[in-house]
């Protein structure tokens, strides 16, 4: 599941680790004999955006292999997804959805404590820097950007903060769902400090995950009759205590780095402004394409175009019609997730408003944990709920027939 996660963390012969568990997931899937159906209309769906952003750069005739690289690192990421959520069917008999969320909490929160090994170890550092993929300026930037954030081990700046606010939101919710035992409360909550102070240091958009968390408990505290109330209010409560410590334990071993990760909240209780100094220029950075044909198609080049938006990005790479591919893929693949319970629903659509709003501030999505929920629910529908639902009627059908040949007779159902 970490690899999973930081691809990156894992050289594979100048590869990340997905290429690898991609090639293994896909073979697996294939000796599995291709069992989900709905795997066939995932991959329709995503040949639509692929087709949008080749279609993109080859009218408008740029040179751009970008589109074929984003196929190849999101078929592979599809399958590894597969692989990894068959070995956690293979490793739990029945787990349930709350077991997967764990594992990525777990995944993530290993990553805050290597990279606060790595900032009081050079040794580990070092080490761990030697597995991960290298590039030509991997060493400059690690160097510049190291006496501003804390470095992770094989993550990107924003999307350090990005995975760090995914582990927040997954924690609220299981907050909100999961009966926890004292022991078990403790542990999270403890967690979920740990990975918002980290990925605080790492990146600010962790802040944004924390706000989408906080909004995933006031809705299922409202509408949904199945959230653990008391629990909640005991983590509200707990957190600001548990918040108080880690800014002390932040403060001590990261005083260097305090005023770049805390200027939202000094802005905002001491100055009355809700900004920092990259977020105050967004506004600026907002720019649609004056053009008509750039609007619509895009310019085909994924080149940075002045601006960290993420929409203003898409549309000049692809324009309206593929920025509305790009925006509406991960909505089927959760509309082929979903379930009956709106509760559980929820988790997949909160992270999807969480890539909305992190697109704010630049080009994302989360498709990784959408398509590790979307394959839960597919072993979940095939392995457990059809043949459940099979034994059941084959059941019924046994109990007609024996009404129909002894109607007074008393029948034992659980033959």
């Amino acid at each position: 599941m970490f690899y999973y996660i930081y691809p990156q963390a894992l050289d594979i012969r100048g590869s990340s680790f997905i290429s690898l568990s991609g090639v293994v997931g896909l073979g697996v899937y294939a000796y599995h004999r291709f069992p989900f159906k709905e795997v066939v209309f995932l991959l329709c769906g995503f040949f639509v955006l692929f087709f949008t952003f080749y279609s993109s750069t080859w009218i408008n005739g740029a040179y751009d292999d970008y589109s074929m690289s984003y196929a190849k690192s999101q078929i592979a990421c599809l399958f590894s997804a597969y692989l990894v959520i068959f070995l956690i069917f293979k490793t739990h008999v029945r787990p349930s959805l709350n077991t997967v969320l764990l594992y990525i909490i777990a995944a993530i929160a290993l990553q805050s404590f290597l990279a606060f090994l790595m900032y009081i170890s050079e040794p580990i550092e070092t080490f761990l820097f030697s597995l991960q993929m290298q590039v030509d300026y991997t060493e400059e930037i690690r160097e510049e950007a190291g006496r501003q954030r804390l470095m992770g081990y094989g993550i990107g700046f924003f999307g350090a903060g990005a995975i760090s606010g995914i582990a927040l939101i997954l924690l609220s919710y299981l907050f909100m769902r999961m009966k926890l035992k004292t022991t078990e409360f403790v542990l999270l909550a403890g967690l979920y400090v740990l990975i918002f102070y980290i990925g605080l240091f790492m990146a600010r958009t962790t802040i944004v995950g924390m706000a989408v968390g906080f909004g995933v408990i006031a809705v299922l505290y409202i509408w949904d009759n199945r959230a653990v109330k008391k629990q909640a209010k005991t983590f509200v409560i707990a957190s600001i205590f548990l918040m108080a410590a880690g800014y002390v334990f932040a403060m001590f071993y990261f005083s260097s780095f305090s005023d770049w990760a805390f200027e939202l909240f000094t802005n905002l209780f001491v100055h009355g402004r809700l900004e920092t100094k990259s977020s105050s220029g967004l506004a600026e950075m907002f720019i649609i394409p004056e053009e008509t044909w750039t609007l619509i198609f895009g310019t085909g080049s994924s080149a940075f175009f002045g601006s960290d938006v993420g929409y203003t990005r898409i549309l000049f790479y692809v324009g309206i019609i593929g920025g509305l591919a790009f925006f509406l893929y991960p909505l089927f693949i959760i509309k082929l997730s979903m379930t009956k319970d709106w509760g559980v629903n929820i988790v997949a659509f909160s992270i999807y408003v969480y890539s909305l709003a992190l697109n704010i501030k630049g080009l994302i999505e989360l498709n990784l944990i959408l398509y590790l929920i979307f394959f839960y629910f597919m072993f979940y529908r095939y392995y457990i709920y059809y043949p459940k639902q099979y034994r059941m009627a084959l059941k019924r059908k046994k109990m007609r027939e024996a009404y129909k040949k002894s109607p007074t007779e008393v029948i034992d159902i659980t033959k």
